[in-house]
């Protein structure tokens, strides 16, 4: 462990980034006009556009003289008619867009009939036993790996909310709130023995926004691995929290003031 730390801190000195020298548009997931949760897609599109080589060749080899255009050959081609691996039974687009777990499946195929190497992923909680330093450590490796390696990850977020259930009058409980898709394409320093900072592609908007990563040291709470029904709610602080208050899209829209309410690094798609 503590050799991970040293590694981390050792590679935490200065920021990574793999922003481009020219100007690239960022792709909006508003241009896909079939449906508003298209996070998933334009995220594949953004990884496409803001990594290096042959992921760029792709993106310009993809069906469409615009973003609109090309998310909607993507997500016909490998998500709306193909069977999800996370919902039995389904296929992977679906009226609230795509699991994580679809995501990188239908990436992956399609940098397969590119013939690019596949791509990792891996959710992103604790290990038994590990040490909330050497976690954050870790989490902030896989993004500098997969940006040294060419690769501006997808990054998954998700909130979560604390609320009174409707069946037990009076008890609170953790909820599943919002989930959304990012592409980080800096990574900053670690700080404070806490977290760091990262830039990243929001598709809401298209636009490049700040998100600070950290370990939770105060407060517990509920996260889940995976999707409802079938995922694991882990307690203790499984997840880094994500301060992200430029991503408006991760906040339910019914938020109550005194709400428990937080954000977190769930999935990441890269190569790490």
């Amino acid at each position: 462990m503590r050799g991970m730390m040293l590694a981390g801190l050792l590679q935490g000195i200065a920021w990574v980034s793999l922003l481009p020298a020219e100007e690239i548009t960022i792709v909006d997931q508003r241009d896909y006009q079939d449906s508003r949760n298209a996070c998933g897609p334009a995220s594949v599109l953004n990884l496409l556009k803001f990594s290096q080589s042959p992921y760029r060749g792709i993106y310009g080899d993809i069906l469409g003289a615009t973003d609109g255009v090309k998310m909607r050959f993507v997500v016909d081609r490998y998500f709306r008619h193909r069977d999800s691996l996370v919902y039995p039974g389904q296929k992977r687009w679906g009226v609230h867009g795509v699991a994580a777990a679809d995501l990188i499946t239908g990436l992956n195929e399609l940098l397969a009939d590119h013939e690019v190497n596949q791509l990792n992923a891996s959710y992103l909680d604790r290990r038994d036993g590990e040490p909330g330093l050497d976690f954050a450590h870790r989490i902030r490796i896989s993004l500098e790996t997969s940006l040294d390696n060419g690769v501006a990850p997808i990054l998954s977020l998700r909130s979560y909310v604390v609320r009174e259930q409707d069946d037990a009058a009076g008890e609170f409980a953790w909820e599943t709130a919002v989930h959304h898709n990012v592409v980080v394409t800096e990574v900053g320093p670690f700080q404070a023995e806490s977290g760091f900072r990262v830039t990243a592609l929001d598709p809401w908007r298209g636009k490049a926004i700040s998100i600070f990563l950290y370990r939770e040291g105060a407060q517990s709470f509920r996260a889940i691995k995976g999707v409802q029904p079938t995922g694991k709610w882990l307690d203790g602080r499984p997840f880094l929290v994500a301060a992200a208050p430029e991503a408006v899209s991760l906040v339910p829209v019914n938020l109550e003031w005194h709400e428990r309410f937080i954000i977190v690094a769930n999935f990441l798609i890269g190569d790490f």
